[in-house]
Parts: C-alpha cells; structure tokens; sequence
C-alpha cells in the first residue's frame, strides 16, 4: 500500500520511524499523526536537550583550561599542595592551557612540599613543556622524579626524548637528533615514542627547507635505514619531501627510492594521502612528478589509483580538456582505466569530439609502445 504526503507536511525523525516500521506491516491502512509545524517531536526534543547539556559541559570545560593558572596566588598553591588531588589538578588545568610556566611553578612546590602528582598526569605535562620548547620545566619534573620516584627514570631515560623534541622546538636540530639516536639505541621500549615524535618534526622541518636541516635528517634517516632496518624516518622523509613546493626536495624523494629497494612498498601507503592533500591546494605538478615515479618502477596498481584521481580532479574542476589528455596519457602508457573512463558516450559528454575519441581507445598497437616518463 502506497502512502502519500502532501510536500508541506512535517516529516519528522520520529514520523519516518513509524513509517519505517508500519511498511513492514501487512496491515491494509493505518492512520497517522502527524504533528503540527509547532509541535517539536518527541525525538526532536530529547535530541536537542542532549546536544545542549553536552554543549554547556564543554563550553565550561574550555572555560576551565583556558583559565590563567598563573593568578593563583603562592598561598593558594602552598595550602592546596597538601592535598594530593589538588595537585593532579591543578596540573591537569595547566597541561589543558599549555601553560609550561605554570607547570614549571607548580612542580617546583611538588619538590617542595615532596608530593608525587599520578604517574599519567607528569608525562603529559612532559609532552606539552616539550611541544612549548620549555627545557627549563621538563628539567625540574626530572628533578620532581629524582625526588620522588627515581625507578622511572632509568625505564624512561631520565626523559631525554622530552628534551630532544624541545631543543628541536628551539631550533637546535642538530643536538637534538644526537640525543634522539641515543635514545633509541640505548631503549628500545621508547623507539615507538621516537619515531611518532620525529614524525612530525620532520614535516614541519621540511616545509621551512632549510638545506642544512634536510641534510641532517636524510643522514639520521638512512642511519636508521641501515643500522637498524628502520624505514619509518625515511619514509617519513620522503613522503614531506613529495608534498615539498621545491623541485630539489622531490629529487631527494626519487633518489631516495633508486637507493633503497624496500622503500617502494613501504611508500604505498602513503600514496593516497599525498594525492589528496596536493589536488585539495590544487597542486597537481605533484601529483604529475608522482605518476612519473609509479611509472618508472611499474607500480601499475597505484598508477591506476592517482590517474582516476586526477581525472576526477579535473571533472569537478570542469576543465574536460584535461580530462580528454588524462585520458589519452594513459591510453598511450597502458594504464588500465576502468572501462567506464573508456566509454565512448561518456567521452564525448565530455569533449564533444566523438571521432577522436574513437580514435583514442580503438587504435591497437602493433608492437610495444615506448613508455612516456613524462606527463
């Protein structure tokens, strides 16, 4: 049975629920009510309640962290410090207002008044001191551990990663990859934390290009390369060289892969992201040296991939020229399109031109046509 509504009416969430459920019925007709325009729904109503209490909750959570931790005066702070709990959160109001300082002041009255904030509390306060580039604080949490909890800093190597990553803040490149490759020679419990961090150091590192950063990181990278079978850096690397606006940093990327073998299959991955990130800031030499590389060492699949990308690109961008060249590269480099890229109709939807479309995908060759590396 068929149920017809006129367009004016009010089809709320709950109206299409019923509607739902009584199609599933073999009943021969049913009544329905609907609600009128000033009549919120029942589910409407509950919904709107939820969003809001969530919204004063976070609304009033943003108050809390961005509040200055530093107007809390030395007595408040010396009479709260007894308190354990006080402590964790006051810390955790500093660690939510990246407020280094603060955290500074207040594990100074920790060694002070010989209190251990919780375990989690501290290394998250290392980590925002460390994103800040405040050395000066992750060293007197190191004091704060010496104090009282010296067993984790042997595990931990007296947090020398939260060192490194803030002299890398500073600017201090160089000392800080020297502590960052003894630390993951000296612990291989922390070479996970090494590697997230150096992951977007390196980015940010390369986008700046500074040539003698580059060179230090590519020397770093292939160290662990080599020494460790660790591709992670250098894969890192070359994916930030690739989404470089510069042409020498793309040179690196493709010398990189004719050195390293094994890199080729760990870059795949990454593949997609670069293509997508370039044509969103409508870069698309990026994605044409791309193709080049995948071309080059016969990465059929993922060629496919980026061409239908870059077809698509071009279609939303409403420039069907392009499309029609796309098309016709890949036609003359043997890349397998899907057969609805081939379809003639949708060609000349496209170009108008049905003839030369003709010509494009019904030519067989004769004998092998040479690879054109350039797109």
């Amino acid at each position: 049975m068929a149920i017809y509504c006129s367009r004016s009416a009010s089809l709320y969430p709950s109206t299409l629920l019923i509607l739902a459920l009584k199609k599933l019925q073999p009943c021969p007709c049913f009544h329905l009510h609907q609600p009128a325009k000033d009549e919120p729904g029942v589910l409407d109503e509950f919904t709107s309640q939820l969003v809001q209490r969530q919204r004063s909750k976070w609304q009033y959570r943003t108050s809390l962290a961005q509040s200055n931790i530093k107007q809390i005066s030395i007595e408040r702070v010396g009479n709260s410090i007894k308190i354990l709990h006080d402590v964790n959160a006051l810390l955790q109001n500093a660690i939510n207002s990246s407020d280094s300082a603060a955290i500074g002041d207040l594990t100074n009255h920790c060694i002070k008044y010989d209190k251990a904030p919780f375990l989690p509390v501290l290394i998250e306060a290392l980590s925002v001191c460390s994103r800040c580039g405040d050395k000066d604080a992750i060293v007197k949490i190191v004091q704060l551990f010496e104090k009282t909890r010296p067993e984790f800093l042997h595990e931990y190597s007296n947090f020398e990663h939260y060192k490194a990553e803030a002299i890398w803040i500073k600017g201090d490149i160089t000392k800080s990859l020297t502590i960052f490759e003894k630390v993951y020679k000296e612990n291989g419990f922390l070479r996970p934390k090494v590697r997230s961090t150096l992951k977007h150091l390196i980015r940010n590192s390369i986008a700046n290009h500074s040539e003698a950063t580059l060179v230090n990181l590519l020397h770093f990278s292939e160290m662990l390369a080599e020494q460790y079978d660790d591709y992670f850096a250098l894969d890192c690397l070359w994916q930030a060289c690739m989404l470089s606006e510069w042409f020498s940093d793309h040179q690196i990327a493709l010398g990189l892969l004719d050195k390293y073998e094994g890199l080729c299959s760990i870059i795949v991955n990454k593949i997609p992201f670069i293509v997508k990130v370039s044509l969103k800031q409508n870069r698309t030499g990026v994605v044409h040296t791309l193709i080049e590389v995948l071309l080059r060492f016969k990465m059929e699949a993922e060629l496919c991939q980026v061409m239908l990308s870059l077809i698509d690109y071009w279609i939303q961008m409403g420039d069907y020229r392009q499309c029609k060249e796309v098309a016709s590269w890949s036609v003359r480099n043997d890349v397998k399109l899907p057969a609805v890229y081939k379809n003639k109709k949708l060609m000349k939807l496209l170009t108008g031109d049905i003839k030369q479309t003709e010509d494009i995908f019904e030519t067989k060759a004769t004998k092998p046509i040479p690879k054109d590396f350039t797109f």
